[in-house]
Formats: structure tokens, sequence, C-alpha cells
């Protein structure tokens, strides 16, 4: 099973419901941090997932860059939802697998 990693929101147990009807592994983080390195608050999720798919709409900026960042020198797989539902970010990241 592939592991996708969603980025932003809040509809934790949603995004697994819906990944796991698809064969997909979810992990969900809701892009917020508090304190410390920004880094340090994905390097796990990243490293986990197979394909990263970012919630454009409910992410603050500075974690979407951290992310993006991380993803990159960990050579994953990510793209970028407008919405904010659980839909099409699934869709979004079984195209990307």
């Amino acid at each position: 099973m592939k592991t996708v990693a969603i980025i932003g929101g809040s509809q934790t147990n949603t995004f697994k419901k819906m990944g796991e009807k698809r064969g997909l592994i979810v992990e969900h983080h809701t892009g917020k941090t508090g304190g410390g390195s920004i880094e340090n608050h994905f390097k796990r999720i990243i490293h986990q997932a197979d394909v990263i798919i970012i919630l454009k709409g409910a992410i603050k900026h500075t974690s979407m860059w951290a992310v993006r960042e991380l993803a990159e020198k960990m050579g994953k797989k990510i793209d970028y939802h407008d919405g904010f539902g659980a839909t099409g970010a699934i869709e979004k990241a079984l195209q990307l697998s």
C-alpha cells in the first residue's frame, strides 16, 4: 500500500477513512507548528510518505515552503490541492502514485 501525507486542514479521520477505502495509508498533519524548527515538525511524516499532498487553502505559507523543501531533499513526489476536501486530495494522491 502507498503512504500519502496530507498537509493542511483538520479532517484527519476523514482523510484516513477515504484513503483506506482507496487502498492508501494516509498520514495527516494540520500544518500548524509551534516553536522550534518548522522542518522538525514535518520530517517524520514526509519520510514515511510516498506522495505528499498540500492543501493550499488550509496551511500557512511558511509550513508549505518547509514541506516543499523537505520533500525535494528526500526525493518525494509532491502536489498541491486548491480545496479543503478529502476527496480531491485523495484523488490527487492516486494520480501521483
